[in-house]
């Protein structure tokens, strides 16, 4: 989709925490292309973390930070509101955490108001169930994620739309090569056992042990089992590499996938998983739980192996499949590329988001020049959140040691 001329085109503002993940990455993605297409983008956060603070830089995203360990929720609130009166968008977009779904309390009539369902776990349609009255329009990541907001009764009045994300493509492909040198193996994420179920990661090296296949294992991440995962993740088997490294920054993702065949991710339950979209792009085959939000949406016989949740034996078994069935991983390989290339392209993500944005008109909002900034939905009633404390929570912020 080609650029608007000025005067049609909607200003966006993305309100999110900016951890490490995919929801990050989403935002890397889709802000940079709409800055690319000259369409103004702000990004917003409630929180100081930004962990690809260089990459939204090198795409000349805009992001603005607010300090959670120096400023109150009101007050953080309150500079939210104020950035955005300054921007003047047509639509808001919050996409994770409670802090970016409180902001669509405020926004003025006139203003488009969406939220985002990144992942098929309750609590993420819990955490934005309450502000429902305040949304125009809800996104699911995943064809599943989206049918499971059409049977909810809350969201009963908002727009459900399905808008899967969208990666780089690498410029130059080749599939896998037919050859007897050892697969490499990667897993690229959060080192952590909800979700991911990196804890299974030793009882799946048990079964390539026991095979006696050579292998290379990459595991790049961060999370509470990283130390646990350097202790347990080691093999004296010949041939058989383990390397658990830190994570990589935004733009040193494109050079690891380059360098890995086969993408491993064994989480019991997903939104729909961005690292399996680059993985998938660059040709990694993936073995990965079978799982029915987003993985369905893109891996099926032809690039990739889909194993039953439950099974642990399976995930080892398909790589040990893979090992001795060279020309089905080129075949894979080659699928896994091509279905990515098709779909879920950062071209193709936009384009979707682009048709969204243009459909409705654009309207002129009235921006209070103040607001009056509550406690947050769930904790309306706690005496922490009660005017009069509020110099004191200030104070208490501002004397709090720093965290290193």
């Amino acid at each position: 989709m080609d650029a608007e001329p000025a005067d049609r085109q909607p200003r966006v503002a993305f309100v999110s925490s900016l951890g490490l993940g995919g929801a990050t990455t989403f935002l890397c993605y889709l802000a940079g292309e709409l800055v690319r297409r000259s369409i103004p983008v702000i990004i917003i956060s409630p929180e100081k973390e930004n962990a690809y603070a260089a990459d939204f830089q090198a795409s000349g995203v805009k992001v603005i930070l607010h300090d959670d360990r120096r400023m109150i929720f009101e007050d953080r609130m309150d500079a939210i509101m104020r950035t955005l009166a300054d921007f003047r968008p047509a639509t808001v977009i919050s996409c994770l955490g409670q802090a970016s779904y409180e902001v669509l309390r405020y926004l003025p009539a006139g203003v488009r108001r969406f939220a985002m369902i990144q992942a098929d776990h309750p609590m993420f349609y819990e955490a934005v169930a309450p502000y429902a009255e305040h949304i125009d329009g809800i996104v699911g990541v995943s064809r599943q994620i989206t049918t499971r907001l059409e049977e909810m009764d809350v969201f009963r009045t908002a727009l459900k739309l399905y808008l899967p994300y969208g990666v780089a493509m690498p410029p130059h492909f080749q599939p896998r090569e037919i050859n007897d040198r050892p697969l490499r193996l990667l897993y690229f994420g959060r080192l952590v056992n909800d979700q991911k179920r990196v804890h299974l990661f030793p009882a799946i090296l048990a079964g390539l042990q026991k095979a006696r296949i050579p292998f290379q294992w990459t595991i790049v991440g961060e999370g509470d089992q990283r130390a646990n995962l350097e202790r347990s993740m080691q093999s004296d088997v010949p041939g058989q590499q383990i390397t658990v490294s830190r994570a990589v920054s935004y733009t040193r993702v494109p050079g690891l996938l380059h360098d890995h065949d086969v993408f491993l991710l064994a989480s019991d339950s997903e939104g729909l998983p961005l690292s399996l979209l680059e993985a998938m792009g660059h040709g990694l085959v993936p073995v990965i739980s079978d799982l029915a939000s987003g993985v369905r949406d893109v891996v099926d016989a032809s690039n990739g192996i889909l194993v039953p949740i439950n099974d642990v034996e399976g995930y080892a078994q398909a790589i040990i499949h893979l090992h001795h069935h060279r020309s089905e991983l080129a075949a894979k390989s080659a699928a896994a590329h091509a279905r990515v290339q098709a779909e879920f392209s950062v071209a193709a993500m936009t384009d979707r988001w682009l048709r969204v944005l243009f459909q409705a008109q654009i309207q002129k909002a009235s921006w209070p020049s103040r607001q009056h900034i509550r406690p947050p939905k769930d904790l309306s009633k706690h005496p922490c959140f009660w005017p009069a404390w509020r110099p004191l929570r200030r104070l208490v912020k501002a004397i709090a040691p720093s965290k290193h």
